[in-house]
């Protein structure tokens, strides 16, 4: 019996470590300064393509994907209600709808990345949906440099690093079979 709640025990604490490591990771992103080839941006969550679209003309990017876009979703509604105000980069942004989670984001932006000849990319979402989304952006485009762009938005709950810090984990495992690349992700 002793033994069972010392192992119950030490996974717990073990959990515990790595859900706080997990968060210490996700409050030291660096701001971008630097140019990018193009901005990527993830939806799901509050605010994010008004920042990726706020820093076009900043990053000096010549492109923007808006990837995950609901199918039924109309074109003509994205540019009335979210692209509102950005009618002069309009021209120079992408829309994907070939997208349904974090995987398949990865895949559709790197078809986009390739298919531009970006060397580098800013990547905009959430704050706890960082960590993943980077791990599987640097899987499926190794030779580029990807940029994080955080967005402070509601989802950054305890309810969300949970779910994040699960996911963050079971992505890295699943990932180990899926691609060949054995290099590690080194978040910059």
């Amino acid at each position: 019996m002793r033994l069972k709640l010392f192992i119950l025990l030490a996974v717990f604490c073990l959990w515990l470590y790595g859900l706080l490591d997990f968060y210490r990771e996700t409050q030291h992103f660096p701001c971008v300064k630097n140019q990018v080839n193009g901005i990527v941006i993830l939806t799901g969550g509050r605010d994010r393509i008004q920042t990726g679209m706020g820093l076009f003309n900043a990053l000096r990017a010549k492109r923007i994907l808006i990837s995950g876009v609901d199918k039924a979703v109309n074109l003509s509604v994205i540019k009335g209600k979210q692209l509102k105000g950005y009618d002069h980069i309009y021209q120079f942004t992408d829309i994907g709808y070939g997208a349904v989670n974090t995987f398949s984001n990865a895949l559709e932006s790197a078809v986009w990345v390739r298919s531009h000849q970006f060397q580098t990319i800013g990547l905009v979402t959430s704050r706890f949906h960082m960590p993943r989304s980077l791990w599987l952006f640097k899987k499926t485009m190794p030779e580029k440099t990807i940029f994080p762009i955080v967005v402070e938005a509601d989802d950054s709950s305890l309810f969300h690093l949970l779910r994040e810090y699960h996911k963050y984990y079971l992505t890295r495992f699943v990932s180990k079979f899926l691609f060949d690349n054995d290099s590690e992700v080194v978040i910059l």
